[in-house]
């Protein structure tokens, strides 16, 4: 396994390849669907994961960080997506495939989240988070706190924790 990482928070590394926004729009939303499929309407599941556009991430990772984690035949299996919002900054999206789940991968990708938040002088770390009870116990587990009252409509709800 490897990490490939683009970072246009400090620095304007690169902009992200099309083959390579193609590659992690069909993550996030295939494996929304994968992983949570029942637990919403389909309709539900489109406006969550309506940001997961090759354009849209693109124009997010201008100004954001992304990790990327590769297997061994350099196919796509996870990523994380940090994103500013104003001087805070936000993990939007922490993603692993299906059938690589339970094997610390997530732990990886969200370890690098932390150190990056560390190295940018945060004190607080943000997630926003997809009303799934599998997403909600990820982050209660490393020590994050639901902030604010989610309302039936809302797909996602935020989480805090200080670091």
């Amino acid at each position: 396994m490897k990490i490939k990482v683009i970072d246009n928070l400090r620095e304007n590394s690169k902009p992200l390849s099309d083959s390579e926004a193609k590659k992690i729009a069909a993550l996030i939303r295939q494996n929304t669907q994968d992983v949570h499929q029942g637990e919403y309407r389909p309709e539900d599941l489109e406006r969550l994961v309506a940001f997961a556009t090759p354009e849209k991430i693109q124009e997010e990772m201008k100004r954001g960080y992304l990790a990327m984690l590769l297997n061994d035949e350099e196919d796509l299996i996870g990523c994380v997506l940090v994103v500013r919002r104003g001087v805070k900054l936000v993990i939007k999206t922490l993603q692993v495939k299906m059938i690589y789940s339970r094997k610390g991968y997530g732990s990886l990708l969200y370890e690098q989240c932390e150190n990056l938040f560390r190295q940018m002088g945060m004190s607080e770390m943000e997630v926003e988070v997809p009303k799934f009870p599998s997403s909600e116990a990820f982050y209660q587990s490393r020590g994050f706190v639901k902030t604010g009252n989610p309302t039936p409509k809302d797909l996602t709800f935020a989480m805090f924790k200080y670091i």
